[in-house]
């Protein structure tokens, strides 16, 4: 929320055995980004509160509104040509990004996709850059194009940004179509597959977890058996 600094503030809660440690830092590590649209790391603060560890963040005010307030869009966004552009040159920049922060590792990868898939798959990643890590819709803005949300960044396997904004507009085909041109020189190799593979196992094991299907999670399974016999 906006503060009367003219600032941005965010407070984030855990137990203390539930801190990831390169979750909790994300914004003050992201300073080492440069060439991208995002918030600017101010402060920070800790506490504990009746056992839970308490993080209050300052950053610098976004004032463009974000393009979904949800994970899932349902209709296609009004960006403009220029807007991909944008993003295209946002996202090279981060990949030159200098930095041994990881965003994803290999088990995690592997825990996800045999967890989720029973048919086994070589899940080893060859080609780690540097991304976002949660790159989806409610972490963007236009007009103007800003990225928000700077807790996963870091070493990645390629395609990870892109599979998650492929998995993000699967109600809309025309949308799901040009994701996967615009990014195809990502989502087309091994990796960007496997990328979106385990983009398509944590929405089967969170249904999995809550006992319940969603639509998002019977679309993750088609198409997660799909990218099982192309990687097979």
């Amino acid at each position: 929320m906006p503060t009367a600094r003219g600032t941005w503030a965010r407070i984030n809660w855990h137990t203390p055995n539930a801190i990831f440690p390169r979750e909790f830092s994300g914004i003050e590590a992201s300073m080492a980004v440069q060439g991208v649209p995002k918030p600017l790391f101010i402060q920070a603060a800790h506490w504990i509160d009746n056992g839970l560890v308490c993080r209050a963040e300052e950053m610098t005010l976004i004032s463009e509104k974000t393009i979904s307030t949800t994970y899932t869009l349902d209709k296609a966004p009004e960006v403009t040509g220029q807007w991909w552009e944008d993003l295209a040159d946002a996202l090279a920049h981060l990949a030159r990004t200098d930095t041994n922060r990881i965003g994803l590792a290999q088990e995690d990868i592997d825990r996800s996709i045999t967890g989720a898939f029973s048919t086994p798959v070589d899940t080893t990643i060859r080609s780690w850059v540097v991304g976002h890590g949660d790159l989806h819709w409610a972490n963007l803005t236009a007009p103007r194009l800003f990225l928000l949300d700077w807790d996963s960044w870091g070493l990645m396997p390629q395609g990870l940004d892109a599979a998650k904004m492929w998995a993000s507009v699967f109600r809309i085909p025309r949308l799901t179509e040009e994701i996967s041109a615009r990014f195809n020189q990502d989502l087309s190799t091994r990796d960007g597959k496997l990328s979106q593979l385990w983009v398509c196992a944590n929405r089967v094991l969170g249904a999995r977890r809550r006992g319940r299907e969603t639509d998002q999670s019977e679309h993750a399974r088609w198409a997660g058996e799909r990218l099982v016999a192309e990687l097979a």
